[in-house]
């Protein structure tokens, strides 16, 4: 085994390994994002029975194509068959042999109803559909659930996918709504409606295997109601490996022009891919040259256009209401009155290319807004371009992208569908949640909450009325959801999903509770490999340490026995002793516990060497044959089967093992090699396979002839493989000959008469055989059997000279005169000598005639074998014809009868007469005959009776002949010709007067009083004064005749008001005005007047402009790009005249608007704008309060004074008017003290206070107040505060009350300032009456206690005074206390008075106490 091979098996092992290798957990991979689904959406009444044969027929082609593409499109496949009032069933498979099978087991059923519930039908394709797929539509009706459109046509645009329709009818009514829906589906998806008859489907279905591709991208669309003419220019960049213009529509017209002007066609490189008449064109570019190209397209009436691309450059656009960092948070359609954000996701442009702009374009075409793209912060590197704010129309449009490539080609795509926008409804967000939500402790959990709205919302989960996590923003419907990595007791309880929009606020709820055991979760299971006669332990652990029962099951029976060959485990593994192959398989593991159960598979792989049996051993193939040769192999696992032939690894093979070869040739003959090969070894058996070809057959002599008695040879010549051999039969019976099986000769001796015959070779080897027949013939030297005798006769009797001859092959008889004079043809002079089929000669009588006299004739047979001769002499007598001669010339009048005698003297045998006309025999019949006495006659002679007649008499013994020569005499006539001439202006002309007659007339021509002579009447350069009636007259001898011919001259071209050294005529119009460019034409025919601009046809009726009965061109709404060169060309046959026109559109000034009022600090650079738009440019001036100060665009002010201040007018002039904006600046300056620092007011209760707040700025500021922190309220009675007018604040009556911080908080639009003011109130001391006597009677040395209860601002201090003495405070008699006083009266003290004395800084009070 060569290294080849060995390699081979290394590859061919791992491959089987990993394909044995069986995962038990399953995981869900997402469709690929370039994928799409082919959809056929199909009428099955009984009117589309022959569409539905073309579509299964057709459908093989296109997936037979889509799979050969190295890039398949295709990821599944979609048949949605509808019949009212039933859709489907629905197919959907990714096996294109399914898909095929389901299309040939529809049946066509019912009559052809209309309409038919095909949107219905289009909505259940779309939503079974990847995105951007294709879905192809077949009916011949118009929808009848025409309301279903809004649905279909939001799918279209969630799904981005193409519907095409093909209708070979339409119920005859194309204004209805469900013809309607079927218009708007296909505009919206950029997709067309075909109309074809029923043999044109296939047409179609072939078109459809060239459009289904990947990396499709969109380069125009355009929809139109009427019948045009329109152009366009397209770049094609150099990504575009092909593109296909589809033109839909009666009368399609398609010109593609490259960037350097010149006309592709079929040359070039442009294949027509579809062209039905009146319905549809399609052609397709391969590898276009990169560079703007111009299409040109035409139609008869309503028409659609696309023009797409293969590509990887292409985009996806989303939309938003507000700026978003993340594609996936755009939506696929933006909302009414809301502005827009679009975010471009690009793929196959990276830098230096760049997006420069983003247009929205109308159905048809139109540009309606262009928006520039700036460039992202990244450079585009990471695909990702934004675009501004702005408002979307209210119309349907699509995207438009143009930017430029790495390479500097301008490149241009469209978005796969149409946009609408999403209408809010009033409806609040829907929110959903389960109504419970079960998890298990310490195990994760997640809480689904699911969203539907039109509107942008925010979204947040709340627990016991607290919001957890972060609030979001969306911008369309979502499922979110709140994750709990390890759940606890504490996480239990309810939870709330609350979403908000402007429209309202949508909330659901949920309870959580957490149980306490969860159920039991399998490590990934390990499947073990394993040979015969060994032990294989196949095991299954569960996470963690949780309760639980594990039972292992095999096909559905559970294996619990604890001995045996196959036992469980004291570890609940299973064990498995003296494996067999039938032990292989998979083996299932469960673990249970009230809580649920988890389960897996192991599988036990089974090792065991594969063997080979090989059938048949030994075979042969012919040219162009199909062979097979079956390999069973067997062994565990399976083994991979691999075919070789010679050192060449073969991959025609089916499942089963079995090579197929088709279309065989020499080549595959030779040994062939089945290999199986698995994890336990390799097994091979080789067959033997030869090439056998047919044989082939040709004979040498087809026809074999010898004479008797010689020896015959035939042969056979054959070729094939293996050498066949060859054997000669003669009828039923073989020859007692000599043969040569190998090289196909017979010989046969002596051959006799009775040999001859068909002979047959076979040639036969085991390929089969072929056949060829040799005739082997017998010859025999001719003999005759009846000799020719003399003969004689007269001058008009019929010879006959006998000849018969007899011999093998038949002997060939030929006569021949002695004297070497052919007899036969009319160079021998005797036209009729015939040779019979006997073989005698024949002479007819008219031919026998005295030059025969004493002929000898030799009659010859003869054959390959020899030849014989034999003589016969004739003898013949007669006398030659005499004619009368007449007059030589006659004359006759035409329409007259003419008679031309030819009498006959004397001849024998009566001689016939001919006559002939110049020389030709004159055909005797309607007005020529004979007479009996052989004279001519010609009733009502011609112009063409006229010439030379000679009367021949004949008879065999010679001629005669007369000659007469007629004159016809004929008036004059005119050959009919042209009675109407058109000449142009300045060009020469012949009038043609062609008469005949004889003898010849002479031509007069004349027109009013003027003659003219001669034939044709040439004029060399006509004017309109040669115009008129001209009258040719043709006379001879014999009459006249005339006739009128009419001259018409064709004037140039001539423009009213232009002479023709005018070559542009400059006009100035305003913008927004209606214009009309005269170009009033005279000329004979009417000139046909057409318009052009800047070069390009104007077409008679657009939107803007009209070219009016009298030739002129009206422009409606003049715009700025209006400005252009427009040129009158008129033209008729006489020529052409043109007139341009420089039209100079002039737009008045106007400024965009600006703030009537700005406002600036002081000190800061002030830049007040004048944007202003006209044409032409207009003049800038700028004016402070009245007064000049500057010519600039802009006015820039640098550190403004409050001197700046005032009003600013912008005046923009030019040619076409002003326009003026006013501007009121505003200086600023913020608030301030003059001096700043921190004050202290001290005041007496009940006085007058007044705190200031000094503060300056412009405008003036407004004066805030707070109190120790809190704003001061002066409409608050109970603060007894009032605001002066300078901002101070006033206290009419200051209480203790008021005393505290005060701060004064100036502001206005420049910033704000504080203040702060410390107001101090004094208040005099005052003891309050606490209704205790004056005097008071006390028990002896108890305790006493005097209240002095005193208040006053600042706080005041008390002194005791008994007898006007002070009270000394002591620990024995008097205890001073803060507001009493304390005494022990003792029996030795008196009654005495007791007088508190307090002192503040201005005032004092006293109490008398008495006891």
């Amino acid at each position: 085994m060569n290294k080849f091979i060995v390699s081979f098996l290394i590859l061919a092992l791992t491959t089987s390994a990993l394909s044995s290798s069986v995962s038990p957990v399953k995981r869900h991979s997402g469709a690929d994002d370039s994928a799409s689904t082919l959809a056929f959406v199909f009428d099955v009444t009984g009117s589309m029975y022959d569409d539905l044969k073309q579509v299964i027929d057709g459908a093989s082609r296109i997936l037979e194509r889509t799979l050969s593409r190295r890039t398949r499109p295709i990821k599944n496949f979609v048949l949605v068959p509808f019949h009212d009032p039933d859709i489907g069933p629905v197919s959907i498979t990714t096996d294109p042999k399914k898909f095929q099978k389901d299309l040939q087991e529809l049946f066509v059923q019912g009559g052809g109803d209309c309409p038919e519930m095909s949107i219905g039908a289009i909505k259940k394709a779309l939503e079974v559909s990847l995105p951007g797929s294709f879905i192809y539509v077949f009916t011949d009706a118009r929808a009848k659930d025409y309301r279903l459109k809004r649905d279909v046509l939001q799918l279209v645009q969630l799904r981005q996918s193409q519907v095409v329709f093909v209708l070979t009818g339409d119920c005859g009514d194309r204004s209805q709504p469900g013809y309607r829906a079927y218009e708007e589906i296909a505009a919206t998806s950029s997709g067309q409606i075909f109309h074809l008859d029923k043999q044109q489907v296939n047409e179609v279905l072939k078109w459809v295997e060239e459009t289904v591709q990947a990396m499709k991208v969109h380069l125009l669309s355009s929809d139109h109601e009427t019948a045009q003419e329109t152009q366009w220019e397209v770049s094609f960049d150099p990504s575009l490996k092909e593109v296909t213009v589809s033109l839909s529509g009666p009368a399609p017209q398609i010109e593609l022009r490259d960037p350097l002007g010149r006309v592709v066609g079929e040359r070039q490189g442009l294949t027509e891919l579809l062209n039905i008449p009146n319905s549809a064109r399609v052609v397709n570019l391969k590898n276009p040259r990169p560079g703007p190209w111009t299409l040109k397209v035409g139609c008869g009436g309503r028409h659609t256009l696309r023009v797409t691309g293969v590509s990887n450059l292409d985009f996806r656009a989303g939309f938003s209401s507000v700026p978003v960092t993340e594609f996936s948070r755009t939506r696929e359609r933006p909302i009414k009155g809301v502005p827009a954000h679009v975010m471009l996701k690009c793929s196959g442009l990276k830098p230096p290319g760049l997006v420069t702009n983003m247009e929205l374009v109308s159905l048809g075409g139109r540009s309606l807004r262009t928006i520039p793209v700036p460039l992202p912060d990244d450079g585009g590197s990471g695909g990702i371009w934004r675009i501004p704010e702005f408002r979307t129309p209210s119309q349907s449009f699509f995207l438009k992208v143009s930017g430029n490539d790495g390479d500097g080609y301008n490149f241009q795509r469209l978005s796969s569908v149409s946009y609408t926008n999403i209408i809010p409804g009033k409806q609040p967000p829907q929110v959903n949640m389960p109504t419970v939500v079960r998890g298990f402790y310490m195990q994760p959990v997640t809480i689904d909450c699911s969203v539907e709205s039109d509107l942008p919302y925010r979204l947040r989960f709340t627990k016991g009325g607290s919001t957890i996590g972060e609030e979001r923003t969306y911008e369309s419907s979502v499922k979110a959801s709140w994750e709990i990595p390890h759940a606890s007791g504490s996480d239990e309880g309810a939870y709330e999903c609350v979403a908000q929009s402007t429209a309202g606020m949508g909330r659901a709820l949920t309870q959580l509770t957490i149980r306490g055991t969860p159920p039991p979760v399998l490590h990934p299971p390990v499947n073990v490999t394993s040979f015969p006669g060994t032990v294989a332990v196949l095991s299954c652990q569960v996470q963690g340490s949780v309760r639980h029962n594990l039972t292992w099951y095999r096909t559905g029976t559970a294996l619990s026995s604890r001995s045996g060959r196959v036992k469980v485990l004291a570890n609940s593994s299973l064990e498995i002793s003296w494996v067999r192959s039938q032990d292989a398989g998979p083996y299932q593991c469960r673990a249970t516990n009230t809580n649920g159960e988890s389960q897996a598979v192991v599988w036990l792989v089974v090792l065991e060497a594969p063997s080979v049996v090989v059938s048949p051993q030994t075979q042969s193939f012919s040219l162009g044959a199909e062979f097979h040769i079956s390999c069973s192999a067997s062994g565990s696992p399976p083994p991979k089967v691999f075919w070789s032939h010679g050192n060449i690894f073969l991959m025609s093979i089916s499942e089963s093992g079995t090579l197929t070869v088709q279309g065989a040739v020499p080549e595959d003959a030779g040994n062939y090699t089945c290999l199986a090969t698995n994890e336990a070894g390799t097994a091979s058996q080789s067959v033997s396979v030869s090439y056998a070809e047919p044989p082939s057959i040709s004979v040498a002599q087809q026809v074999v002839m010898v004479i008797a008695g010689e020896d015959a040879s035939l042969e056979c010549q054959a070729s094939g493989t293996p050498p066949p051999l060859v054997k000669w039969q003669k009828g039923k019976y073989f020859p007692f000959a000599e043969q040569n099986v190998h090289r196909g000769s017979l010989r046969i001796r002596g051959v006799q008469e009775l040999d001859s015959g068909d002979y047959t070779c076979v040639a036969s080897n085991i390929a089969g055989s072929a056949s060829a027949v040799v005739i082997l013939q017998v010859g025999a030297a001719p003999t005759f059997s009846e000799s020719p005798v003399d003969i004689a006769a007269g001058v008009g009797d019929n010879i006959t000279l006998p000849c018969i001859a007899r011999g093998f092959p038949t002997p060939s008889l030929t006569w021949r005169r002695q004297d070497g004079r052919p007899i036969f043809g009319k160079s021998s002079g005797h036209v009729g000598t015939s040779q019979l089929s006997s073989g005698a000669l024949q002479i007819q009588s008219e031919f026998v005639y005295l030059s025969l006299n004493r002929c000898v004739y030799v009659c010859e047979a003869k054959n390959q074998f020899g030849s014989i001769k034999a003589l016969a002499r004739v003898t013949v007598t007669g006398l030659a014809p005499l004619l009368v001669q007449g007059a030589p010339a006659v004359t006759v009048m035409i329409g007259q009868p003419l008679n031309l005698p030819c009498m006959l003297l004397d001849g024998i045998p009566l001689p016939d007469r001919v006559w002939t006309h110049n020389g030709k025999q004159v055909r005797v019949g309607g007005r020529v005959f004979l007479r009996s006495d052989g004279s001519l006659h010609v009733d009502r002679a011609g112009a063409g009776d006229a010439g030379t007649y000679v009367c021949t008499a004949i008879n065999v013994a010679g001629s005669a002949n007369i000659t007469v020569t007629v004159e016809v005499h004929a008036p004059p006539d005119i050959k009919a010709g042209p009675l109407h001439y058109t000449a142009n202006e300045g060009t020469p002309i012949s009038l043609f007067c062609e008469a005949s007659g004889f003898p010849k007339p002479t031509i007069v021509w004349s027109k009013v009083h003027h003659s003219y002579s001669g034939g044709s009447l040439y004029i060399p350069s006509p004017t309109a004064e040669d115009a008129g009636v001209y009258v040719c007259t043709a006379t001879s001898a014999v009459g006249y005749t005339s006739r009128e011919m009419h001259l018409s001259v064709n004037s140039k071209p001539r423009i009213a008001g232009a002479d023709g050294s005018q070559a542009m005529v400059k006009m100035a119009a305003e913008v927004g005005s209606e214009v009309i460019l005269p170009c009033e034409v005279h000329g004979s025919p009417t000139p046909l007047v057409t318009w052009s601009r800047n070069g390009q046809p104007i077409p008679p009726v657009t939107a803007w402009f009209t070219i009016l009965p009298s030739g002129s061109l009206k422009i409606s709404d003049v715009r700025l790009i209006d400005s252009k060169f427009y040129t009158c060309s008129a033209a008729n046959p006489a020529g052409n005249v043109s007139l341009t026109y420089n039209l100079q559109v002039q737009a008045k000034p106007r400024i965009q608007p600006a703030p009537p009022s700005l406002k600036a600090l002081i000190g800061q650079t002030v830049v007040l704008p004048c944007v202003v738009q006209g044409e032409p440019s207009p003049q800038i001036s700028w004016l402070h309060n009245g007064l000049l100060v500057s010519s600039d665009r802009m006015l820039k002010i640098q550190a403004v004074q409050h001197s700046d201040s005032g009003t600013y007018s912008c005046v923009a002039k030019n040619s076409a008017g002003e326009d003026t904006i006013e501007i009121v600046l505003n200086i600023l300056e913020g608030p301030y003290f003059k001096t700043n620092g921190e004050t202290i007011i001290e005041t007496v209760a009940n006085s007058r206070v007044l705190i200031p707040c000094p503060a300056r700025g412009s405008p003036a500021p407004w004066v805030r107040w707070f109190k120790n922190g809190l704003e001061v309220h002066m409409e608050r009675s109970e603060h007894g505060v009032s605001l002066a007018e300078n901002g101070s604040l006033v206290i009419g009556s200051a209480s203790a009350s008021h005393s505290g911080d005060f701060k004064c908080v100036a502001t206005n639009e420049a910033g704000s300032v504080e203040r702060k003011t410390r107001l101090k109130v004094n208040v005099p001391p005052e003891i309050q009456d606490d209704g205790q006597p004056s005097n008071l009677t006390v028990t002896l040395k108890q305790p006493l206690t005097l209240g002095c209860d005193a208040f006053g601002i600042p706080t005041p201090t008390i002194t005791w005074t008994k007898d006007n003495r002070p009270v000394v405070n002591d620990t024995h008699n008097y205890i001073l206390l803060s507001s009493s006083f304390c005494a022990h009266v003792s029996s030795s003290q008196p009654f005495s008075e007791f007088y508190p004395l307090m002192e503040t800084l201005m005032w004092s009070f006293w109490r008398r106490g008495r006891f």
